[in-house]
């Protein structure tokens, strides 16, 4: 025998036996009924081993696209501001009431928006969120703001106001029917630049609870609590969440008081119609370093805080491309300063370091969007 007779010899051998020896034993296959010349599984032979779960997920029929990606332009029309030319506690004036006012027309104020809000974890058991925004509002005087101005006014012509985020955001349904949404924030805020970043410190928190039910693919409802900075300054409030489609899938309302409040029309699968309203507001440092403004204090904070009555058309441009256009009046909710960071409740009397007047403009708002299929 040819040493390559004897290899092939070696081979014929080992090959089947290895490949016997790996073979799992073969399971008894379940019976099976002959009906009309064809083979039926009987499943009462089949166990189930685990017990399948549901879960209910956070959204329901006719809900506007969720927002994966969104850059938008904001624009505030005219408007004045009035504000302390010197600030209380600094000589000549000692009480806020002694305080000359100073007034100046502002032609409009206006600014970027983007905002990026992606599930990182989409399970049917556990869904989390991670966000980040940016915002700036550019504020154009019609006067000359010079150094005999009021700080606010030279600090709003100079630098205007940004905001920056980052969100994270956990859906967790228990079953089918209820669930829990928790989410926390930071935020950035203030009248800082690119060139003179705002320190970490001041840093602000936000946060909210909430448990709800969804009652069935048309209504998805919860209460809770949110740690806020929406009226301007730090507070607690109660809040009730719920987004519904009435049974003719025509209309609905999504809401999440008191934040907002939205009755939708649902005009077809490419066009939506939105009335109501929603507050928007933040507390934003005045940069003092250096003593630019003269001022024996650095630890200023703007408490602005605003009510956007608004109507709101979206369009599909694409499944996935939707363009959002949107008009209303906005009302000045506050616009005060006060020193730090500390909890305001509403109605707290409490006079501020500075009280301003600003007054209430229309406004629109456009953005494009990128939305979850």
């Amino acid at each position: 025998m040819t040493q390559f007779m004897r290899i092939w010899a070696l081979v014929a051998l080992f090959v089947p036996s290895v490949l016997f020896a790996q073979e799992e034993p073969i399971e008894e296959e379940p019976p099976m009924e002959e009906e009309g010349g064809e083979e039926q599984i009987d499943y009462s032979q089949f166990v189930q081993t685990e017990e399948n779960k549901a879960f209910c997920s956070s959204r329901i029929v006719g809900q506007r696209p969720i927002k994966l990606f969104s850059i938008g332009y904001d624009f505030q029309g005219a408007h004045s501001l009035t504000s302390n030319l010197q600030y209380p506690n600094t000589a000549p004036f000692e009480h806020l009431e002694d305080a000359v006012k100073d007034m100046a027309d502002i032609r409009s104020a206006q600014g970027m928006r983007f905002a990026v809000n992606y599930p990182v974890i989409s399970k049917n058991s556990f869904v989390l969120n991670l966000g980040v925004n940016y915002a700036e509002t550019r504020y154009d005087f019609k006067n000359e703001i010079t150094k005999g101005n009021a700080p606010l006014m030279r600090s709003l012509n100079e630098n205007g106001l940004k905001s920056t985020g980052f969100t994270a955001t956990v859906f967790k349904p228990f079953n089918s029917k209820r669930y829990m949404i928790v989410q926390a924030g930071l935020n950035l805020n203030g009248d800082f630049t690119a060139s003179n970043m705002q320190s970490l410190d001041y840093l602000r928190y936000t946060g909210a609870v909430i448990y709800g039910i969804k009652a069935n693919d048309r209504k998805i409802w919860g209460f809770g609590a949110s740690r806020t900075y929406l009226g301007g300054a730090l507070n607690y409030v109660p809040v009730y969440y719920m987004i519904y489609t009435a049974q003719n899938k025509k209309w609905g309302l999504e809401m999440l008081l008191p934040a907002r409040f939205q009755y939708r029309r649902n005009i077809n699968q490419k066009n939506l119609l939105l009335l109501g309203w929603e507050v928007e507001g933040n507390t934003f440092r005045i940069n003092n370093d250096d003593d630019r403004y003269n001022l024996p204090y650095n630890d200023m904070e703007l408490r602005r805080s605003e009510l956007r009555f608004r109507a709101t058309w979206e369009h599909a441009l694409t499944s996935q491309i939707w363009l959002s256009a949107q008009a209303g009046y906005r009302y000045n909710w506050s616009f005060d300063i006060d020193r730090g960071d500390f909890f305001r409740p509403f109605g707290d009397d409490e006079p501020f370091l500075v009280e301003n007047t600003l007054t209430d403009p229309i406004y629109f708002n456009i953005s494009i969007n990128w939305v979850s299929p």
